[in-house]
């Protein structure tokens, strides 16, 4: 019979034969928690010893402070599972729910950014059930520590460990919040909280996300609008939101940047009384950023940091009244103008050499990281697309205009040529068509196809970059982020450019077999395709949405004027003309030509044909389609090494 483990403290038994551990009943131990896989870790005898195995767990175990896969457990090892800790003694397990118990420590935690100092060495403690609040000067490095803190970047002096472990060893453990929003403002408090959910507890099922859900709603009184658009909450309510999103795997330490901007001193104490009820003693700890001062008697530890990223106070908000001699904490700032920050430091370097004989005690000795929270790529593709589906449909307003503008586009390429454009005279005296316009609708339809691909991508990952930067700390792919995106605006930009060809050749049809339809149809899919590739290599390497909108028209121009169409190849220079094969819009538009034959028309004009040559049409449709998806390859490949990089750079 299974055993489940709750309370604080429990002893299991062990009487030989294999033990297994997780979250699903079937186990021997049954450890109910989220961060907990629902078959973790199994102990079975091996050769006259016990071997610990980990299962492919989501999180990881641990063996005395190691991460591990297989090891032989002596009398005494500590094996820990999440927030549990099971401690072996030849005969039994004596487990114990570790969760809050962690003890942050951070020692000489320095940043540098282009050889210029931005945070000068900081030491501090964090203690379970600690509130810490971070005030100091704009620019004082408020952020940049916090991020160190948290495990969202490293320092590139110091470090920061939990219980003496790495902290980006513990990551499951640890909540943070950044200054940006990271909820979408179209979905309604519950689907937010619940995609958020899938993603950072993996193998969860429905029942367990649900409940876990309601069970943040009720921490932070938010189940009065479980069923409201976040767009449509205030602006204290949706930082609220932003809060439970990292407090659904409950966390150990919750980072908080500036959570009170913008609020009205009302729910700036709201808020504040929230996370000092957040960090209960033996619990959890909170550590936020904030400039506003008027809340700050709620919390425990008050840090000050002044000009060039100096730790000018640490101590409690009451001695820091005596220590600026100012009555009230909104006067920091004011006497922090009036010393350098070094000074300031100094001075608290004495203060506290006369408590405790020193600033702070020596880092201890750090375990081995823990190998990265293992997540299936697939599972987070499907759950980010059903949610990237959500918001587009109740974006109403946006997928109107995206395809009601196709018909309109289609009726003006049609009617800028006269029927019978693709004719081939044919019997009964049928007048050919013109190959010069029949070549330019051909170029009208590609290049449109890659405006539709283009427009639809250029913004996706710049406008939600703070999401993505979060989910990806706690364990989502940027692949399976990139194989969403592609997946739904492949989906848009092909139905797009389908419907676009059904109306321009209902009007101007191409006079041959159902085959030359497809292939066309099929090349210019391809074509805004590789757009929404391009497209997503500019939305991942800029920095503001305006910047992605104005990079966007730089990668439609040359589709434009080296695909071939406006000056035909064979007349291009040489620079040009190797320039030209690197144009994706040339090989979308020599494709489609090859596809009704263009060579055969431009027969009909000798110089037209002189000026294209006998090559740029020649073949069969489909080896132009393989170039293509090699263009496509090349635009994933570049997007998906733009995103990494950027999260390596946290």
């Amino acid at each position: 019979m299974a055993e489940r483990l709750e309370e604080p403290e429990l002893q299991v038994v062990f009487e030989g034969g294999e033990l297994t551990i997780g979250r699903a009943n079937a186990n021997t131990v049954v450890l109910d928690d989220a961060s907990v896989s629902r078959f973790h870790a199994t102990i079975v005898p091996s050769a006259g010893e016990l071997e610990l195995r980990d299962l492919e767990s989501e999180g990881g175990t641990r063996l005395d402070g190691r991460p591990v896969k297989r090891a032989v457990i002596e009398d005494g090892a500590l094996i820990e599972l999440g927030p549990y800790r099971l401690r072996f003694d030849a005969s039994s397990f004596q487990s114990r729910n570790a969760r809050g118990a962690l003890r942050l420590a951070a020692h000489g935690v320095a940043v540098r950014r282009d050889g210029k100092d931005i945070l000068k060495p900081v030491s501090l403690t964090v203690a379970p059930g600690e509130l810490v609040a971070v005030i100091g000067e704009s620019g004082s490095g408020k952020t940049t520590l916090l991020r160190a803190l948290a495990g969202a970047s490293r320092p590139d002096v110091g470090s920061v460990t939990l219980n003496g472990q790495p902290v980006a060893s513990r990551v499951t453990e640890v909540g943070y919040v950044p200054q940006d929003e990271i909820v979408h403002p179209l979905l309604s408090v519950e689907e937010a909280l619940g995609y958020a959910a899938r993603l950072r507890l993996p193998g969860t099922d429905a029942r367990d996300v649900q409940s876990t859900v309601d069970r943040v709603l009720a921490e932070l009184a938010l189940e009065p609008h479980r069923r409201t658009r976040i767009g449509d909450l205030s602006g204290g309510q949706r930082k609220r939101v932003g809060v439970g999103s990292e407090l659904l795997h409950r966390p150990s330490l919750l980072f908080l940047d500036e959570p009170t901007t913008g609020l009205d001193p009302a729910l700036e104490l709201q808020m504040m009384e929230l996370f000092r009820h957040l960090a209960r003693p033996a619990a959890r700890a909170v550590v936020l950023v904030t400039h506003a001062t008027q809340s700050l008697s709620l919390c425990d530890t008050l840090l000050v940091l002044g000009r060039a990223g100096e730790l000018c106070f640490r101590g409690t908000p009451a001695d820091a009244l005596d220590f600026f001699d100012v009555p009230s904490h909104d006067k920091i700032y004011a006497a922090l103008e009036q010393r350098p920050g070094a000074e300031w430091r100094a001075r608290m370097a004495e203060r506290e050499a006369l408590v405790t004989g020193g600033e702070a005690s020596a880092p201890a000795a750090s375990a081995p990281a823990a190998r990265p929270v293992r997540h299936s790529a697939v599972t987070q593709a499907g759950v980010l697309i059903g949610r990237y589906l959500r918001l587009f449909a109740r974006d109403r307003r946006n997928a109107f205009i995206l395809f009601g503008q196709v018909p309109l586009i289609a009726l003006g390429i049609a009617l800028l040529f006269e029927s019978g454009v693709f004719g081939t005279g044919g019997a009964g005296g049928a007048v050919p068509g013109n190959p010069r316009d029949g070549i330019q609708l051909l170029f009208l339809l590609v290049t449109t196809a890659i405006w539709f691909g283009s427009i639809d991508a250029s913004r996706e990952i710049v406008k939600e970059r703070a999401v993505i930067m979060r989910e990806a700390a706690v364990g989502v792919k940027w692949s399976a982020y990139l194989v969403s995106k592609a997946g739904v605006l492949f989906g848009v930009s092909a139905l797009q450019t389908i419907a676009l060809a059904y109306f321009v050749f209902a009007l101007r049809p191409l006079e041959e077999p159902a085959s030359a339809y497809a292939a066309i149809t099929v090349l210019l899919v391809l074509s805004s395709w590789v757009a929404v590739g391009v497209g997503l290599v500019v939305s991942a390497a800029a920095s503001t949405e305006d910047q992605a909108t104005s990079v966007i028209p730089l990668t439609l121009i040359p589709q434009l004027l080296f695909a071939g169409a406006v000056v035909p190849v064979e007349r291009m220079t040489g620079a040009i003309e190797a320039l030209s094969t690197v144009i994706f819009a040339r090989w979308g538009l020599a494709g489609s030509g090859a596809a009704v034959d263009m060579n055969d028309r431009l027969a009909l004009d000798r110089q037209l044909a002189r000026g294209y040559g006998e090559d740029f049409f020649a073949g069969e449709p489909w080896p132009y389609a393989v170039v293509l998806v090699l263009f496509l390859a090349v635009s994933f490949a570049l997007s998906a090494f733009i995103v990494s990089g950027r999260r390596a750079r946290g």
